[in-house]
């Protein structure tokens, strides 16, 4: 290298470490500057408060105490070094404390730090900017900012000075290093013994000074060769101890940090681009090692987080684009080692917190090295069958491990650390069963992951985070589909498209979960519904996709899986106090996907009870009604368990007599359509049940359920009356027909009865009256009789049973004018006894509806005997109707019949 490529490139190096190491150092001496300048104010407040007298103190005192709030607490990681904001010649002295006979001391009170303070996640945001904002002014004027810019510059004039000399010098290479050496030697000295007087300045040069040491001993080994590997390893050991020892012995962060970034800067600024990664990484380990060191004794999270960023950083970069297949045992070696370091100084980090914040769990360094290890294994392992599989399963199984040890040997409150380990081994775990059929499964983790990173920002109140969360779980989901929906193998359910579905259906379910757990007040709760949609959608079209591709018999596979969904749900609902309405709603609508099934099968199958089938139908209707009966606590209206049972019992009923109806046509072979009323046995054997309240449910519920199901089979029967009576014949065969003694008029006269014996179970207060009720039956009895009517004369006439024939027959249309005037006559016969005016007008209106017939209809065919006999009978009938039926009287109210009937 010439003399101005080396310039060039320290210029380059320089504009890019400078701004990272002003960075970072403003990053460890902010808080501690924050917390110099709240002590300042508090004590401004006590002067304030002294000058006040007795009384302001003591409101003062209890008012201005202020404690250090969670998130500043973390960043400051209650140090203690001796950090002041400007270097003086003088030793600081320390004043002596003020005291009044009518004032309490209140340093207690203030220094006391009650308890951490949660923040409003915007607040931390706007802190945030904030602070980036004043970056360049802060480091710029807090301290002695021509000691920290100078030691940068030597730092990275040592560097280079030692790569050029390297290459370029006549001195021997042995001088000129151990020159380099002596230099960072005399820093750390001179820095030792400033530590007292001047402490600030003095750790600055001991930082110096210790980074010049790491750089020269590794440039010594990595580009001169001067020093054996076994010679480096020792005494970089030596020196990380040494530093460690240093910055432990002063509680002084700033200096480990400045050791440290120097050891992590070292192998960038020495760099010959030889690809020795196997000294990279052992020199990496020393440091790593260092920072453990430091870790068990004190909770500076900003050193972690350098060290894994560095590591981590250079590793990834390193696996992008230099590793090979051949690289692979020594390099997995390597990541699993800063893997046990880093997961074990996640649980130092809980372990070393002051006492008001013990437990607290570093979401970067719990959650940030499995990820980042398995995404890193993924690749290196991507061309080994059942690799990933292997690795998954070993790192659940550590993680398992120190769950299991922090639960077991530490107090409660680490619960949230080993609650987050034991999420991480659980989720490893699992995926090593995918990992193991297939190998594309990141989507389907990320999933997962989502879940875990939700449930801690939830407890640690980190709002972005929790976005974060739910937007990785949505994203992991529809990339998923993209990508692995049709991917259904060759074996059933062991395949991408199922476990990859029900591994998302699990993350969205768990999120779901954990966001119905929160306060009514927490922002995101609302989203507990879309995930719950989510989960349950992913978790039955992956089913579903299954049973339509491998199942033989769908619809049996189809009442499995929805009533085996509905009964877990209503398992965790009900009998694990879930009381959870996403869940119970879900198990509800169990019976409404039963109707669809049945229908489709009804007309796939003719009936439903196909074999199979039947055994699958028994079980679910079974496990529908167990859960009916335990949705019954749920705190819905009332309606809704009515109306559950009554459909499971209406549902029922159909089933069996469609099952019936296909046994009696297809089975027997019965030559006629008067089979077709054995339909109506169920609903009538169903609606009598309702009647004499043998249903369990009835006694628990009340007359509500009673009469709904009353109502409803009612309603059924009335609509298959009417059916039947405009579309059936009634043969019986191979029995004779006999009008009212057949199949079809005898379960309408059952249906009747039964209809008439519930009219006594209607009282006043309810919306329908028997007056309602007895108009309904009246015409569906007028109906009937008139079909009576048609169908004895088709099959003792020989009458064509259709419209066309029967509408030109004059006998039928005669013997249908002489019914209903007999009907029209018998109606107002007994209006006018009784003086019942509307009926009466019925009847009248009838008797119009028949001379309106037979003068437009019947009187075109007036020459035939059947329309004579009509007329004549009609005529007659209409004569003696107006003698013994007067209209009765109309009375402007109801009371007025009855006074009239008292007083006669």
């Amino acid at each position: 290298m010439d003399f101005f490529g080396f310039i060039i490139t320290s210029i380059v190096l320089l504009a890019i470490g400078l701004p990272v190491a002003i960075i970072v150092m403003f990053w460890v001496t902010r808080n501690k500057t924050d917390q110099l300048q709240q002590q300042l104010d508090e004590l401004r407040a006590q002067v304030v408060a002294l000058a006040a007298g007795p009384t302001a103190g003591k409101d003062v005192q209890s008012d201005i105490v202020d404690p250090i709030s969670a998130s500043d607490a973390v960043s400051s990681e209650q140090t203690s070094e001796p950090e002041m904001p400007e270097v003086s010649s003088e030793p600081r002295r320390e004043s002596p404390p003020v005291a009044t006979s009518s004032t309490p001391p209140v340093a207690a009170s203030v220094t006391r730090d009650p308890g951490p303070r949660t923040k409003n996640p915007v607040d931390h945001f706007e802190d945030l900017l904030r602070r980036i904002g004043n970056v360049a002014t802060s480091y710029f004027t807090d301290g002695n900012i021509f000691v920290r810019i100078g030691l940068l510059v030597l730092f990275f004039g040592v560097a280079f000075l030692l790569k050029y000399a390297a290459e370029n010098s006549s001195i021997p290479l042995e001088f000129r290093f151990m020159g380099a050496a002596a230099g960072g030697v005399v820093l750390l000295v001179f820095g030792w013994r400033l530590r007292l007087s001047k402490a600030i300045y003095g750790l600055l040069l001991q930082g110096g000074g210790i980074g010049v040491i790491y750089i020269t001993i590794f440039t010594a080994f990595r580009l001169a060769d001067l020093l054996p590997p076994s010679l480096t390893f020792v005494l970089l050991v030596f020196f990380s101890v040494f530093t460690v020892a240093l910055a432990i012995l002063q509680d002084s962060k700033a200096l480990a940090i400045y050791a440290v970034l120097g050891g992590f800067l070292a192998p960038f600024l020495a760099s010959t681009g030889s690809g020795n990664y196997i000294g990279l990484f052992s020199y990496y380990s020393v440091l790593n090692a260092a920072v453990f060191a430091v870790a068990w004794f004190r909770a500076w999270r900003s050193l972690n987080l350098l060290g894994f960023i560095f590591t981590f950083g250079v590793f990834v970069l390193w696996v992008a684009f230099d590793y090979r297949a051949e690289h692979l045992y020594p390099t997995s070696a390597f990541l699993l080692l800063f893997l046990l370091m880093y997961s074990l100084i996640g649980v130092l980090y809980a372990l070393r917190q002051p006492e008001h914040m013990t437990g607290l769990v570093d979401g970067t360094l719990v959650f940030g090295t499995p990820v980042i290890v398995s995404g890193l294994l993924m690749v290196m392992l991507r061309d080994y069958d059942y690799g990933i599989a292997g690795a998954s399963a070993a790192m659940g199984f550590y993680y398992i491990l120190l769950a299991r040890y922090a639960w077991k040997h530490v107090g409660e409150e680490f619960r949230l650390l080993a609650e987050a380990m034991l999420a991480i081994g659980v989720v490893f775990a699992t995926l090593a069963i995918p990992y193991a059929l297939d190998g594309h499964w990141s989507s389907a983790a990320w999933a997962l992951e989502a879940a875990g990173i939700l449930w801690v920002s939830i407890r640690q109140n980190r709002f972005y985070a929790q976005c974060f969360a739910i937007a990785l779980q949505v994203g992991a989901g529809v990339l998923f589909f993209l990508r692995n929906i049709d991917d259904v193998g060759n074996t059933a359910w062991l395949n991408p498209a199922f476990l990859g579905g029900v591994f998302i259906a699990l993350g969205a379910f768990v999120s779901a979960r954990m966001l119905y757990l929160q306060a009514p007040d927490f922002k995101l709760r609302l989203l507990q519904v879309p995930f719950y949609i989510w989960a349950m959608a992913w978790w039955l079209i992956s089913a579903l996709v299954q049973i339509d591709e491998y199942a033989q018999h769908q619809l049996s596979a189809w009442l499995l899986l929805f009533g085996a969904t509905a009964a877990l749900l209503v398992y965790f609902d009900r009998l694990r106090d879930w009381n959870w309405m996403p869940a119970a709603t879900n198990a509800a609508l169990l019976l409404p996907v039963l109707m669809l099934i049945a229908l489709y099968s009804l007309f796939d199958n003719d009936h439903i009870l196909v074999l199979p089938d039947l055994y699958f139908w028994i079980a679910v209707l079974g496990t529908n009604y167990w859960i009916i009966e335990k949705l019954e606590t749920v705190a819905w209206p009332s309606w809704v368990n009515i109306a559950a049972h009554t459909g499971l019992v209406v549902l029922t009923a159909l089933i069996l007599s469609f099952e019936l109806l296909w046994i009696f046509k297809t089975k027997l072979g019965l030559p006629g359509q008067g089979y077709l009323a054995i339909f109506a046995l169920m609903p009538l054997i169903a609606l009598r049940l309702a009647q004499i309240e043998v249903l369990p449910a009835i006694k628990r519920i009340g007359p509500a359920l009673q009469l709904s199901l009353i109502g409803t089979l009612s309603v059924l029967l009335l609509l298959w009356n009417l059916l039947i009576n405009l579309t059936n014949s009634g043969d019986p065969s191979p029995l004779p027909y006999i009008p009212f003694i057949n199949p079809v008029d005898l379960t309408q006269i059952a249906f009747f009865v039964l209809v008439l014996d519930s009219l006594k179970l209607v009282n006043p207060s309810m919306k329908i009256q028997r007056e309602h009720i007895g108009v309904i039956l009246a015409g569906l009895c007028f109906v009937w009789l008139t079909a009576v009517l048609i169908r004895s004369m088709h099959h003792y006439l020989d009458i064509g049973f259709d419209l066309s024939a029967m509408s030109v027959d004059t006998r039928v249309q005669s013997a249908i004018s002489i019914l209903w005037t007999v009907i029209g006559m018998g109606a107002m016969l007994f209006a006018s006894r009784n003086k019942l005016r509307p009926l009466w007008i019925v009847g009248a209106a009838l008797v119009g509806v028949v001379l309106v017939k037979m003068f437009f209809i019947d009187l075109g065919a007036s020459g035939t005997v059947e329309r004579i006999v009509s007329f004549l009978v009609v005529g007659s009938l209409l004569v003696a109707t107006g003698y013994f039926s007067p209209i009765p009287e109309k009375y402007a109210d109801p009371g007025e019949k009855m006074a009239e009937s008292s007083h006669a």
